[in-house]
């Protein structure tokens, strides 16, 4: 099975399947809100013959009004029923909102695709709840016509927790998708999200043969980050 993953900016991104359809993640080209997506229009190449888009959440660096019109109408979608207010437009579409350790199989154009949620955890400040349960993780199987299979781990925004790898460990992970995050420095407030530590973790305990790693915010804290991490560039592609 041929995979080509490319990233799009902020937290979107497609894999191609054999050349012969897309799988993507969460849509978000609204330029008023978040960091700036710098990556394609809504009639760009990159964004056609996406047949399955895994929605992680709805928030601005993750899913929004506009991104929501990019998706075409034959399209499968998954994700959190906060989803959608974005999606009422899309009447060929089938949706499917899960929630955590929800799943669903589907067919396209000859593979079986299996999504499980698997669930996404935050840690913050005193205020802050450390458990947010309005963002999915996805693990996603995808099995061709001759029963070969790749499996993919989805992270979303979360922290390493316990309960996820409890969740994963029995499975053989082919590819991680990682979203590298931050820390808003608030005592009170301040929410956190995965870190090198905890990507290390990850690694560790699951495995996989290939990493990825997202990271999407501003550009001095790239560079910084790059000196400890190799990290994809926005609009790099990459056969995995």
């Amino acid at each position: 099975m041929e995979l080509k993953f490319k990233f799009l900016g902020r937290s979107c991104w497609f894999i191609e399947v054999d050349k012969k359809f897309k799988i993507a993640s969460n849509p978000s080209f609204n330029e008023k809100k978040g960091d700036k997506i710098n990556i394609v229009g809504s009639t760009d190449e990159a964004l056609k013959n996406i047949k399955l888009w895994l929605i992680t959440e709805c928030s601005p660096n993750n899913f929004d009004e506009e991104g929501a019109k990019v998706i075409e109408d034959d399209a499968k979608i998954i994700a959190r029923k906060e989803c959608g207010q974005f999606l009422r437009d899309k009447k060929n579409a089938n949706i499917y909102f899960l929630d955590w350790f929800k799943k669903r199989e589907l067919e396209i154009k000859g593979y079986r695709l299996i999504v499980e949620v698997i669930p996404t955890y935050r840690g913050g400040g005193f205020l802050s709840n450390p458990i947010l349960g309005k963002a999915n993780g996805y693990l996603l199987t995808i099995v061709d016509r001759e029963g070969k299979a790749k499996r993919i781990y989805i992270t979303g925004d979360t922290i390493y927790q316990e309960n996820i790898i409890k969740t994963l460990i029995y499975y053989p992970i082919n590819i991680l998708i990682a979203n590298i995050g931050h820390i808003k420095n608030s005592y009170f407030t301040g929410e956190k999200t995965m870190d090198l530590v905890m990507l290390n973790s990850f690694i560790r305990t699951l495995n996989p043969e290939e990493v990825i790693t997202i990271f999407s915010k501003g550009e001095s804290s790239r560079k910084e980050l790059k000196k400890y991490i190799e990290l994809i560039e926005i609009g790099e592609e990459k056969d995995i």
